[in-house]
């Protein structure tokens, strides 16, 4: 029998919605299946364009899009996430809240936090982190014995440090926008059924009237960032769009994430689709064998079931193969030498044998399991997948049918294993897809993803303890996220540390469920010049996607219509029945 986790947030919040369908799949004798699948959005001449159009490759590295005119919607909603608490409508699994953090000592040349300590080899607690200028310089039970330790700043976190979650799917430009409910209720077979659903095109058309121009691209996109930051997250492989505007926030594993050249191609086409000929498989590879690409972020059988040629997710394998509609073949090079670039996400229709051969062939995977079980009734085979040693990173897929944000993702992925009886899929296991393992599927793990000296200091620490520690970040909320670092310097964290970690003076109060937060927008690092659109707030960001939801589109026939989605549905920052 299929049942969705009797403890996932996105259960609770849609159980009335989708038990009808569950129920009705249990009567018809559905069985148990555990396949994987990214509800991402696949944009077509209805929908409007994500990239340039329905089939284009990303180019990968290149210069940033100036962007169009700058329009700000001026305020709008206060930054207060909301009443109530974050502790979640049902109860968090074995930790509890630690105590406040204590500035120890205010000093200057970096900061070394102390607490539980999640390094590459396990757990070290009591533990500390040193971090120097954008870099991790020790991680260890003491780190007193370095010199550079002398005359830092010491804040004892009480809390969980880890590595800044890593997000390893998702789509931003669509995250203001709140989870859609098909009507009828219904699970799809594939990704190539619902993106063709009126309602749903409806439920989407505000992102893709949006389209391009950088008077949405850019509030649009910092909004799903601030949403990631505030849970944790420091980088995202997000479809983000290549626009000045948006390379400030989380690292985009697709774009702008400041650890070298950009390596990583996406598409929103699927395998068996004409976009992906054996001409543009030409470019492809070639990139791939000069080492200009190392990551080939594609959406890989995405559902259960198969209809045309283009859209059969069951030979989508085989066509990225190149033994089905195309003669080449993007997982080896004609001596068998396997590229090593594929990054496969979803997979939620793939064989075993095709998983032996893809982990032969060294391919990396992304696992989205809220937006697959709650479209398709399944998810990708992760037992198996673990089994055979795949790389495989975590995300949520985006808002529309997926977890807000990576916490969320987290604990509905546990709370599916312990419903789905899936062994392997451990609290530590699902930290690693979030971090570790989820740094190296997106082709950034030489440089993050990991508590070690050398590393950049991304850095996100919890304030929850328990047995497990691992477990303690999954049950973090954003009231409990205490601090969040991108090289070294706090986005988001406790109002009382503001002072002492800030990337700058211009950071704005958040009320996260009754914690006082800091987080910031304005000013922060990247991209200079009027495209950039630096010094825009978190009220300005705002207000900007309040205005655009107010704004309505004109039709076809000239005539103005509102939006389904108006400016008080706008997703918020935080939302506190999680």
């Amino acid at each position: 029998m299929l049942r969705l986790p009797d403890g996932s947030e996105v259960f609770v919040r849609r159980f009335t919605t989708w038990l009808a369908v569950l129920t009705s799949m249990t009567l018809a004798g559905c069985p148990r299946q555990d396949l994987p699948f990214d509800a991402g959005p696949e944009r077509d001449a209805g929908a409007g364009p994500l990239d340039a159009g329905a089939g284009e490759v990303d180019a990968g590295p290149g210069a940033l899009d100036a962007g169009g005119p700058e329009v700000d919607g001026g305020g709008g909603g206060g930054t207060d996430a909301g009443a109530g608490t974050d502790a979640g409508v049902l109860p968090p699994g074995g930790s509890t809240p630690a105590p406040a953090a204590e500035i120890v000592r205010t000093g200057t040349g970096g900061v070394l936090l102390r607490g539980t300590v999640l390094a590459p080899g396990g757990p070290i607690s009591p533990g500390e982190v040193l971090i120097v200028g954008d870099t991790i310089r020790c991680v260890a039970a003491s780190c007193a014995s370095d010199p550079m330790a002398a005359g830092v700043t010491i804040i004892d976190t009480h809390g969980t440090i880890s590595p800044g979650l890593i997000d390893g799917h998702n789509h931003a430009t669509y995250d203001f926008l709140p989870e859609w409910v098909p009507d009828p209720l219904r699970i799809f077979g594939s990704r190539y059924d619902w993106r063709s659903d009126p309602m749903y095109r409806e439920h989407v058309r505000p992102e893709s009237e949006g389209g391009t121009s950088s008077s949405f691209i850019c509030p649009a996109t910092k909004w799903a960032e601030l949403r990631s930051i505030v849970h944790g997250t420091t980088t995202m492989q997000g479809q983000s769009p290549n626009q000045a505007c948006v390379n400030r926030l989380v690292r985009n594993a697709d774009h702008s994430h400041g650890l070298g050249p950009d390596r990583m191609q996406t598409t929103i086409s699927g395998p068996c689709e004409t976009a992906l000929n054996d001409t543009a498989r030409a470019t492809l590879v070639s990139n791939f064998a000069s080492g200009s690409t190392t990551r080939y972020a594609i959406h890989m059988a995405e559902g259960t079931t198969g209809t045309t040629m283009t859209t059969n997710v069951l030979r989508e394998y085989e066509c990225y193969a190149g033994s089905f509609r195309a003669t080449t073949s993007l997982l080896a090079d004609a001596s068998g030498t396997p590229y090593g670039t594929g990054l496969f996400i979803h997979a939620v229709a793939l064989t075993d044998a095709q998983l032996t051969e893809a982990a032969a062939m060294r391919v990396h995977f992304v696992w989205s399991p809220s937006s697959n079980i709650l479209l398709y009734g399944a998810t990708a085979p992760i037992g198996r997948m673990i089994e055979l040693g795949l790389s495989i990173g975590l995300g949520p897929d985006w808002t529309v049918s997926g977890s807000d944000e990576m916490l969320s993702e987290m604990r509905f992925a546990l709370d599916w294993a312990q419903t789905e009886r899936q062994a392997a899929v451990t609290p530590e296991r699902v930290w690693r897809m979030a971090t570790l393992d989820g740094a190296d599927a997106v082709g950034l793990g030489a440089s993050t993803g990991r508590l070690e000296a050398g590393y950049r200091a991304d850095v996100a620490v919890f304030g929850r303890v328990g047995r497990d520690p691992y477990q303690a970040v999954a049950d973090s909320r954003a009231a409990d996220v205490r601090l969040v670092m991108i090289d070294g310097a706090a986005y988001y964290g406790d109002l009382a540390l503001e002072g002492a970690t800030a990337v700058n003076g211009d950071c704005e109060p958040l009320d996260a469920c009754g914690a006082s937060k800091f987080l910031c927008a304005a000013n922060t690092p990247g991209s200079t010049g009027a495209t950039a659109r630096a010094d825009e707030t978190v009220e300005s960001i705002r207000g900007q996607l309040r205005a655009h939801l107010a704004a309505g589109y004109t039709d076809s026939a000239g005539a103005m219509r509102a939006y389904v989605v108006g400016p008080d549905q706008l997703l918020d920052l935080v939302d506190c029945s999680l």
